[in-house]
């Protein structure tokens, strides 16, 4: 009785532990697209230096979200995606140095160093526990 009672409690763990998938997707490698939206998010942050980029998480969170970025905390807050923008947090990181990003103290995703110097917008969304980050130089809208 006792093995069974620790089989069911094995299988009822391994059963409710989901995983957490990434996918990534990369836009062309060129300069920034030339549109309103780009060059009013660039003027307006001062990210102009061919180091700092846009990192923005899109729809699907409800999540506490940390982003560390090198030494440094960018981001440390609660972060509810609005239904009406589909936005939920943006932030500027330092695209040569490693960033790694922490939701609700449990799922760590580290954004691909080698690539990051080559795009200026990352955007981040979710569904359930699966991931899609899209690297691009084209600024979107949530309107």
């Amino acid at each position: 009785m006792k093995k069974l009672n620790i089989i069911i409690f094995c299988l009822f763990v391994f059963i409710s532990c989901s995983t957490v998938k990434i996918s990534e997707t990369y836009g062309k490698e060129m300069e920034i697209v030339e549109n309103v939206r780009s060059k009013v998010l660039i003027e307006k942050f001062d990210a102009q230096d061919k180091n700092k980029s846009f990192l923005t998480f899109v729809s699907g969170f409800d999540n506490f979200i940390t982003v560390r970025n090198g030494d440094s905390i960018v981001l440390n807050e609660q972060g509810k995606t609005l239904p009406m923008l589909g936005i939920t947090r943006a932030c500027v990181i330092f695209n040569n140095k490693e960033v790694a990003i922490t939701l609700d103290n449990k799922h760590e995703i580290k954004l691909n160093r080698e690539h990051l110097p080559k795009y200026k917008f990352i955007y981040i969304w979710k569904v359930k526990n699966n991931y899609k980050i899209e690297y691009t130089n084209k600024a979107r809208s949530f309107m």
